[in-house]
């Protein structure tokens, strides 16, 4: 079953938009749905294994969050879940209950675009110190002119 057909009779009201054509079909779901969805995608269309969450900066006022599963029996696929969330509160629920894989994937986006996922059992920094302000691969970044002494511009 294709994972729009699965996601969308398993749970209709989810579903916001699907694009199964071309090199990179995925679907969007709403972010406080995306554990249910994680699970239908397990369950009806075989997927396997959860290699890759990554972050999008979507100025003015949205992110996104996505999340790249492969099916490898009978026939091998990727399938990819997207959520977007609003700029000024970009909270999802975490898979890293569901998904081992999705544990340090989700803190490296907390780290550095700053999307929180809620529930995540470790849920601090992972590259950067602690200490660090801010997360540096949003658009509207503003790099530190220095950090505990050392120079980070030229």
């Amino acid at each position: 079953m294709k994972p729009a057909e699965a996601l969308s009779a398993a749970m209709p009201d989810a579903v916001e938009e699907a694009v199964e054509e071309g090199t990179h079909p995925f679907v969007r779901v709403k972010a406080e749905r995306i554990v249910e969805a994680a699970r239908v995608l397990r369950e009806k269309c075989g997927a396997a294994m959860l290699h890759q969450v990554s972050g999008v900066d979507r100025p003015p006022d949205r992110m996104e969050v996505v999340y790249h599963f492969t099916r490898i029996a009978p026939d091998p696929a990727f399938l990819c879940l997207k959520v977007s969330v609003p700029r000024s509160d970009p909270v999802v629920p975490s898979l890293a209950n569901e998904w081992a894989s999705a544990n340090w994937a989700e803190r490296e986006t907390w780290d550095l675009m700053g999307i929180r996922f809620a529930g995540h059992p470790h849920h601090y920094r992972i590259l950067l110190p602690e200490d660090w302000e801010g997360h540096p691969l949003r658009k509207d970044y503003q790099y530190p002119v220095e950090y505990h002494g050392v120079d980070c511009v030229e």
